[in-house]
């Protein structure tokens, strides 16, 4: 990739306890699902647009004023953890993920604001928009003898694993969701290493209350 461009998107960061309760999460899930690569920790967020893998430096500042223009209006609001599922809905599983639960109405109206904003700019985005949080990823190759047993078995395990993971944690927490605020919107930089990608904020755009 040459200097003068880079790979983006723009995307809602995790809060450090958040991210703490989907390491430990995954800690385990790695022992039950060894066909899956797990994403780093610090790489855990909600996309709310791919850019695309050829977006000019140059466009940096303007993109930044337009998604700032995008969020005028919407206020911070807290954003609860779901369940968890697999991409795509049916068939053999991708992608596993945890999707949002309380407060996904707030993240589809702020995502269908930049993306909007966005769109003047000439990105486009052709998925619509679904906010959760990428944990793991198939390995290439690895394909199960018994594909329509191991189909099943991989994504009700996932899901089991999830809904009683999040449950015991609430059970010994005391408390009554695992939820963040949402406070700002971060455009990212992707750079892809043999190792797996390393991300960085290239700016970022807070959520300003209402007066």
């Amino acid at each position: 990739m040459t200097a003068g461009v880079f790979r983006g998107f723009v995307s809602v960061p995790l809060s450090p306890c958040i991210r703490a309760f989907l390491q430990d999460f995954t800690s385990e899930a790695r022992q039950a699902l060894s066909e899956w690569r797990f994403v780093s920790t610090d790489n855990l967020h909600i996309t709310l647009q791919f850019l695309g893998n050829h977006v000019q430096r140059a466009m940096i500042p303007e993109i930044l004023k337009v998604i700032a223009q995008s969020v005028t209006g919407i206020a911070p609001f807290d954003l609860f953890m779901g369940s968890a599922s697999a991409f795509p809905g049916r068939g053999r599983p991708r992608v596993l993920y945890v999707g949002a639960g309380q407060g996904n109405d707030n993240a589809a109206k702020l995502a269908g604001s930049v993306r909007s904003g966005l769109s003047t700019l000439g990105f486009e985005e052709n998925k619509p928009f679904q906010a959760h949080v990428t944990l793991a990823r198939r390995k290439r190759g690895a394909c199960p003898a018994n594909k329509r047993a191991k189909v099943f078995n991989e994504r009700g395990i996932w899901e089991a694993m999830f809904s009683q993971f999040k449950g015991k944690c609430l059970a010994e927490s005391n408390h009554t969701g695992l939820h963040w605020r949402v406070s700002e919107v971060l455009l990212m930089e992707s750079t892809l290493y043999p190792q797996g990608p390393v991300y960085s904020a290239l700016g970022r755009v807070p959520l300003l209350s209402r007066q």
